[in-house]
């Protein structure tokens, strides 16, 4: 792999590593994405880009789009090791759990990104409407109820929301 360009020909800084990274992700060229974040592993596991984000985070990503729950759910899990507030990781590790069928576990994930307060990047309704979904999965209906009852609040025009809402009822009601 090339290194990212610099105008003085300097060994490319970590930061550097990092950018390259995040454009490779967004063009999508997962191999290089990959190679940029493990590069930065290399030279500082714990790193922090500016706005937060972590190489675990992004290799996460990576790994959940091509469909590897497991590797997925190990990326995240380390990201979180860096940032235990990391909303982003506990919403793809939540995310790897929800399609692994383990409820109790994507719940737990989903329940503690209301836990860190004001959500930056993900809205209300979403989040409730997954814990809602996955006591659903787990045929918990007073449960799913109740959290597409908040996510309707939210967001009272959502379809899916309504669907989960009328089955609950529907259960509820037997």
């Amino acid at each position: 792999m090339t290194s990212p360009k610099s105008s003085d020909s300097h060994e490319p800084t970590i930061a550097e590593w990092f950018q390259r990274g995040i454009d490779a992700f967004k063009k999508p060229d997962g191999l290089v994405a990959v190679e940029a974040f493990r590069k930065v592993i290399s030279l500082d596991a714990f790193y922090r880009h500016s706005d937060g984000d972590n190489a675990f985070f992004y290799l996460g990503k990576i790994h959940e789009v091509e469909g590897d729950l497991e590797d997925a759910i190990v990326m995240y899990t380390r990201a979180l090791s860096i940032d235990g507030k990391d909303e982003e990781s506990l919403i793809g590790r939540g995310s790897c759990y929800t399609v692994l069928n383990l409820p109790e576990k994507a719940i737990s994930d989903f329940k503690k990104v209301l836990s860190l307060g004001i959500n930056r990047r993900t809205s209300l309704d979403q989040i409730y409407y997954v814990i809602g979904e996955n006591y659903r999965k787990h045929g918990k209906w007073p449960q799913a109820w109740k959290w597409a009852k908040m996510a309707q609040t939210e967001n009272p025009h959502s379809d899916r929301i309504k669907d989960l809402l009328d089955d609950a009822t529907k259960w509820l009601e037997g």
